[in-house]
């Protein structure tokens, strides 16, 4: 597969590990954090440019894995990594599966476990018509524009020209993407893993996550010998946007 790298800024690199809306070279986090003085290198996941990609990937293991090898292929050794709710897991992951690659760690609104006394949200039969009201604290004032009609997502999508509808269906393509790895539970074994995560770690939740309880920080913290919790207030799951400026100095204060 043809790997696509996203950079952005100049300085010391910083990885940003994506979540299923994926990324792009306008991406308000990354931005925020080159604007720090970070050069923020942000891979692609595999299947969101081409599903045909995640054929030779069979599970999680090797998706950690296909980062490694990326990473080397790059030259990052010891870098700090960022990631946000499937990114997290897949940033979480990599740390886990090879420690060494990882110098400090920020996990924003992880997926990857499971309870069932407080499951996480199913996100799928929410999409595309309430999903907003998971993943944001106020979803009047979500950034996002509202999600097409059932008639246009039934429609012909040849030679898509509204804006609106082209970011849904590649949202579609995304998540599609992502079920590969959290379906039809999130939790693939990383529980059992994350004891082996040796770099200082930055767990970051909004207190009013819909998607994944925000009780889930405090299971990270738990199994992840060096690990500390903040807590952002009035923000959910898209804490990276909703707080984007006190997300962006939390982790410029936690990496220096």
């Amino acid at each position: 597969m043809a790997e696509r790298v996203i950079r952005v800024g100049a300085g010391s690199p910083l990885v940003w590990v994506h979540a299923a809306a994926g990324v792009g070279d306008n991406d308000p986090t990354v931005n925020a954090l080159a604007a720090r003085g970070f050069e923020v290198i942000a891979p692609v996941c595999p299947g969101f440019d081409e599903l045909a990609d995640l054929d030779d990937i069979a599970d999680v293991h090797d998706l950690a894995l296909w980062y490694d090898d990326l990473f080397d292929s790059l030259g990052l050794n010891g870098v700090p990594v960022v990631g946000h709710s499937f990114g997290g897991m897949v940033a979480a992951e990599l740390a886990s599966h090879v420690p060494a690659r990882v110098s400090k760690l920020v996990l924003v609104a992880p997926l990857g476990l499971w309870r069932d006394d407080e499951q996480p949200a199913d996100m799928f039969p929410a999409f595309p018509m309430t999903i907003q009201e998971l993943l944001w604290a106020d979803p009047a004032n979500a950034p996002i524009p509202a999600p097409p009609t059932r008639n246009q997502l039934a429609g012909d999508i040849d030679g898509v020209d509204d804006p609106v509808l082209a970011m849904y269906l590649q949202l579609v393509q995304g998540m599609t993407a992502v079920t590969k790895f959290i379906w039809p539970l999130p939790d693939k074994g990383l529980r059992k893993r994350l004891h082996r995560i040796k770099a200082p770690t930055l767990i970051v939740w909004g207190t009013k996550d819909r998607m994944v309880p925000p009780s889930y920080a405090d299971d990270f913290a738990r199994m992840i010998p060096d690990a500390r919790v903040e807590l952002l207030d009035d923000a959910g799951h898209m804490v990276v946007l909703e707080k984007l400026d006190e997300f962006a100095d939390l982790v410029v204060g936690f990496l220096s």
